[in-house]
């Protein structure tokens, strides 16, 4: 157990101001000698060069090869270089590469090239080639240096995998390693997941065991694994002083449950308790009565590790997926690979869309004059549909030339149809590309609509003209009319004003539902933010729900802050009334005071779920600890807190974000 101390050690001692230092060395060099070529092998030989030169340290406390050097940049480096620049935001075909190994999709690649016989597919497979060859040739170097220090068991694995199969249990976490670390850190992007872990490294797990290895070995190693995660990003942040690396803002998701939680499925949950950090996080699929253990074992976890978990209501998710018209096999093998976004798994390719609905929203109240709400809510549906479809058309159109090749460097050969088809998946060829587009501000606008309706058209105290003017000029001189809004109740309190939400709920995902798509393409809907609450706040005006300009709107899914103020069964039973069997993403985070038990975090959230509930990710805060974590941050670098659908080190945060957290309804044990 004293490695995995040692290797959280060095993720706290890690420099946030360096960059992987030989990567921008050698793409810096590269990029000059290879300005002038233009052939469609470039970004493929970029990368074999890059893997050919870089290093291969390991330490004496690493589990597993495969880490990357750091440094401060050179003075006048531009950190980090775009000469290889992935999209990320995927899932490997991990289960795949352990099956076959790279060897295997490079033949399966080669067989359908010479069938299609046309110069794309031949393109497409020199490239998979040389990309192979240079991370097979990694490997085995990574194994020369494994052998030398005495790493026999390391050494032994990366002279097979990820080139042929895996073969065990460690060989199957190296494997899964050196892809990740490579398209992470070398390629470079964020947001690269595990997919569904407990799933296809359950038989390398059951071969051990029956082999005679203990659970406790298997788990440590496992945790090992899991700290590695850590390395991609170090304690930066994804929003703020940012790491100058490609991956600095990487979140990474080990998705595990779903209709068959198995063995291993509880293991993972061990492990991570073993490893506590903040990445990678744990994804649970629940489907509460597939297996009792595993759902006690999951709220066990959830009741320790709090914000570095998400629970997802699988059997909602996989029901509206298969209303939009997604195969079940593929519904139910969906994943989430960052950020509350959805994707299916290694079938598809993801992109995901912030529609600025406060903007939107408060545009259109100040260009128009509505005798009703009805009227307001058909313009709010079709200018929402205007934003999308545009967006969704931008997205159809796939990626240029140059684009698509820096993209394929790895990414095309590990998702689904890429080797079927010798095409670039990231750029429109998959059969799924999946289109993730959020509301954010939802609780805002519902309770603007509420105060709208009840002020202007049901009490008639102002004229549309008069109440929008008074919005328009931020409440000035009418501080008392918008303290008397602000006191009225607002969504989150299992009242009627609930309703107003979920009439703009409906038209977000109404008018979502209405673009038109290519047949391989789809929306997955869902209320989530992420930082917008914040980061637009600084050029939207008021809202008649009483929020100034310049202030932040509801997060998520969740109420305005302090709105909610009926205690933790309204919120549930507000947030329950949401249409969520028409979405399959977004995000709620529940704050208490103090850490619950696992038996009332199970009662809590299955209640929840049963209710239709899409989500939960909890926090527990002291806010004694996070103000005075503040003012000495130095006393607190391992505190974590959950943001929107991740977990990021509190000290690391700006001011605001800090803040923000701390503005959260908290609730207690008594609720």
């Amino acid at each position: 157990m004293g490695n995995l101390e040692k290797l959280k050690d060095l993720i706290f001692e890690t420099d946030n101001n360096a960059c992987f230092i030989e990567r921008e060395r050698i793409l810096g060099r590269l990029e000059k000698e290879m300005q002038n070529y233009s052939g469609a092998d470039k970004y493929a030989i970029v990368l074999s060069k890059l893997l050919a030169e870089v290093s291969t340290p390991i330490l004496e406390c690493d589990y597993f090869a495969g880490r990357v050097v750091e440094a401060v940049p050179d003075a006048g480096m531009k950190a980090p270089s775009k000469l290889l620049c992935s999209g990320g935001h995927m899932s490997f075909d991990y289960a795949k590469v352990l099956n076959i190994g790279l060897k295997g999709i490079l033949q399966e690649i080669k067989t359908n090239s010479v069938k299609k016989g046309d110069e794309a597919s031949k393109n497409f497979a020199n490239n998979a080639e040389i990309v192979i060859t240079a991370i097979h040739e990694f490997a085995l170097r990574y194994a020369n240096e494994a052998e030398r220090k005495g790493f026999i068991q390391m050494g032994n694995a990366l002279r097979i995998v990820p080139f042929e199969p895996a073969y065990d249990f460690y060989s199957a976490l190296q494997s899964i390693w050196i892809i990740h670390m490579i398209a992470s850190c070398y390629v470079g992007s964020r947001d690269y997941a595990f997919g569904r872990f407990d799933q296809y490294m359950l038989p390398y797990y059951e071969k051990e065991i029956n082999d005679g290895k203990s659970k406790e070995e298997l788990t440590e190693l496992l945790a090992g694994f899991l700290i590695k995660a850590n390395e991609i990003c170090g304690r930066g942040t994804y929003n703020y002083k940012a790491k100058p690396v490609l991956c600095q803002s990487s979140k990474q998701y080990i998705n595990i449950g779903g209709e068959c939680p198995n063995k291993f499925s509880s293991v993972v949950l061990e492990a991570a308790k073993l490893s506590n950090m903040a990445q990678p996080q744990i994804v649970v699929l629940l489907k509460p009565d597939a297996d009792e253990e595993f759902t006690k074992n999951t709220f066990e976890a959830l009741s320790l590790l709090t914000d570095k978990m998400n629970i997802y209501n699988y059997e909602s998710i996989v029901a509206a997926l298969i209303k939009k018209g997604i195969e079940e096999d593929v519904a139910k093998d969906f994943t989430f690979s960052a950020c509350c976004t959805l994707d299916l798994n290694y079938h598809s390719f993801r992109r995901e869309h912030y529609t600025p609905i406060p903007q939107i929203f408060i545009e259109m109240l100040e260009s128009n004059e509505y005798a009703s709400l009805n009227d307001i809510i058909i313009d709010f549906k079709n200018l929402i549909r205007t934003d999308i479809q545009n967006y969704a058309d931008a997205a159809q159109k796939g990626f240029d030339e140059d684009r698509s090749r820096r993209a394929f460097v790895l990414d095309s050969l590990l998702l689904s149809d890429s080797a079927k088809e010798c095409r670039y998946a990231c750029d429109g060829n998959a059969k799924y590309n999946v289109m993730n587009v959020f509301f954010p501000g939802a609780a805002t606008i519902g309770d603007s609509l509420m105060v709208l309706d009840k002020l202007v058209f049901k009490e008639k105290k102002y004229s549309y003209v008069e109440f929008i003017d008074i919005v328009k000029n931020d409440f000035e001189n009418n501080e008392l009319l918008r303290q008397e809004i602000l006191n009225y109740t607002k969504f989150g309190n299992d009242t009627k004003s609930d309703e107003y939400t979920v009439l703009a709920c409906n038209a977000f995902l109404d008018a979502a539902d209405s673009v038109k798509l290519k047949d391989n393409f789809y929306i997955a809907s869902g209320f989530y933010s992420l930082a917008k609450d914040n980061t637009w706040r600084d050029k939207l005006g008021a809202t008649p729900d009483g929020r100034k300009s310049g202030q932040p709107f509801s997060e998520n899914q969740s109420p305005t802050y302090g709105a909610d103020k009926n205690g933790i069964t309204a919120l549930l039973k507000s947030l329950s009334k949401l249409p969520f069997e028409k979405t399959v993403t977004g995000g709620l985070n529940l704050t208490f005071s103090q850490k619950l038990s696992p038996d009332i975090l199970q009662a809590l959230i299955v209640s929840y779920f049963q209710m239709g509930g899409l989500h939960v990710g909890i926090s527990v805060i002291d806010r004694t600890a996070l103000i005075d974590a503040m003012q000495n941050p130095d006393k607190y670098k391992s505190l974590t807190v959950r943001l929107y659908g991740f977990s990021e080190y509190f000290i690391s945060l700006p001011e605001w974000q800090q803040i923000a957290v701390l503005n959260r309804t908290e609730y207690g044990f008594n609720c």
